[in-house]
């Protein structure tokens, strides 16, 4: 009889409903409330500034607030009950999209609204994170009879952080697809009014589908809330500082900032490519359904399997942006063949796909990252990381924004691949040579 893989004698799956079916069908209506939101946001600001600049702002500060907010709050993912945190956090940012959806709303207010919005993710995600885990360690305990210290019971915490990437994939490929055009439909104003109703609607499922378990730290104990805030933030540190495991992980978790590059500059990509302008959208949309098809695929393999493959996923998800150093040569086919645009545009939406698809290994990093550290911190560490990969988002959009000024669209792309064929290469080596060594293995297990 063949070996089934796992820790289990059967292998485990994801349960459909109870308490993980509500996380994931809360996140699906947020994750499509808010892409009515970004486009209904920068329509608004654009139609009532004229302003590029204004309309910048506003997108803009959507990665940017967070990286402010994020080392202040991601604390609180550990210091008070995560489901009444994340149920906090999804009332107010339907407060503020009720604020912003008024009519006339001045755009200083839209823009701090989305500021809010954005930083109130942190605390969300990094909550969000943690109860996953919890709930998917207790579906385990609970019906393959596991003791609450046996290592099984995280069996399924990477299949079911896959399966959130996959709804959100999804989501944000609707919205792709369809925000703009529900927002010319029905007003800007309408719009962020339906978002408001997905987050309350989020709210309640949340509320009435998960327990209420208690905080994992002794907020209650009387500690100053800045001081415990302060202190779950220096834990978290020593753990990055001490262990390398859990640095490597950071650092893959960071990498994945070079996948943006193509995504900052697609309008004038496409532009060189020679291609009609709404070529852009199906190119913005390539990388989702790579993502899509990965995290699906991610989310049928077992722990180990992910931790082996970590590294050269890691590699495999910025190698295809190294061969848009092609795009040069799309005016020299230009020249020859006005129709050349399809094919070209075709090469460069495939290897946006596969670029997708192989970076949700960070499904494997964020997973085993959350394991390894202690339960009175998986909610900081969990926030944290969502802090770190929006900033390496940012920072690789800009970085390849700045290389096209003086170069070109699709060298900048290959240029920015580079660096991180370079940077994950380094990492997976170093990430193959731990995974060799019997004392991580055992203190991993442990």
């Amino acid at each position: 009889m063949a070996r089934q893989r796992g820790t289990t004698p059967d292998r485990a799956r994801l349960p459909r409903g109870g308490e993980f079916g509500a996380v994931w069908v809360g996140e699906l209506g947020s994750v499509a409330g808010d892409q009515l939101a970004k486009v209904a946001v920068a329509l608004l600001v654009f139609d009532r500034t004229g302003s590029a600049a204004w309309t910048g702002v506003a997108y803009a500060a959507n990665f940017l607030a967070p990286l402010v907010a994020g080392p202040l709050l991601a604390g609180l993912a550990d210091r008070y009950r995560r489901r009444e945190l994340m149920v906090n956090c999804l009332l107010l940012q339907a407060l503020c999209v009720a604020l912003m959806a008024v009519p006339a709303a001045p755009i200083p207010l839209l823009v701090a609204g989305t500021m809010v919005v954005a930083s109130l993710q942190i605390p969300f995600k990094g909550a969000q994170g943690a109860v996953v885990r919890q709930v998917l360690a207790d579906h385990l305990i609970e019906n393959r009879a596991l003791s609450p210290d046996d290592p099984a019971r995280n069996e399924l915490n990477g299949p079911g952080r896959a399966r959130l990437l996959l709804i959100r994939e999804i989501g944000q490929l609707a919205g792709l697809g369809g925000a703009a055009a529900v927002v010319l439909a029905i007003g800007t104003s309408w719009a962020l009014a339906a978002d408001v109703v997905t987050y309350l609607l989020a709210a309640v499922l949340l509320r009435c589908g998960l327990r209420d378990r208690p905080a994992p730290t002794g907020a209650a104990a009387g500690s100053p809330a800045v001081a415990s805030l302060f202190t779950q933030l220096q834990t978290a540190g020593r753990l990055v500082r001490d262990d390398r495991a859990v640095r490597l992980l950071v650092l893959f978790i960071a990498l994945i900032g070079c996948t943006a590059a193509a995504d900052a500059v697609v309008v004038p990509l496409t532009a060189e490519l020679g291609a009609p302008r709404w070529a852009v959208g199906p190119l913005l949309a390539a990388d989702c359904v790579g993502m899509i098809a990965g995290a699906r695929w991610m989310e049928r393999q077992p722990g180990s399997r992910k931790t082996q493959l970590m590294g050269p996923l890691a590699v495999l998800s910025v190698a295809p942006l190294v061969l848009f150093w092609f795009e040069p040569l799309a005016s020299v086919a230009r020249g020859r063949d006005s129709g050349a645009w399809w094919w070209l545009t075709l090469s460069a939406g495939m290897l946006l796909v596969v670029s997708g698809a192989c970076s949700v290994y960070y499904i494997g990093a964020t997973a085993d990252l959350t394991e390894r550290v202690n339960e009175n911190v998986a909610g900081t560490v969990n926030g944290l990381s969502s802090t770190i990969l929006r900033a390496a988002q940012g920072l690789g959009a800009v970085t390849a924004g700045g290389l096209a000024q003086f170069s070109s669209a699709g060298m900048a792309v290959a240029l920015v691949g580079s660096l991180g064929v370079l940077l994950t290469g380094a990492c997976a080596v170093q990430w193959r040579r731990l995974q060799r060594s019997p004392q991580v293995r055992s203190t991993a297990e442990a």
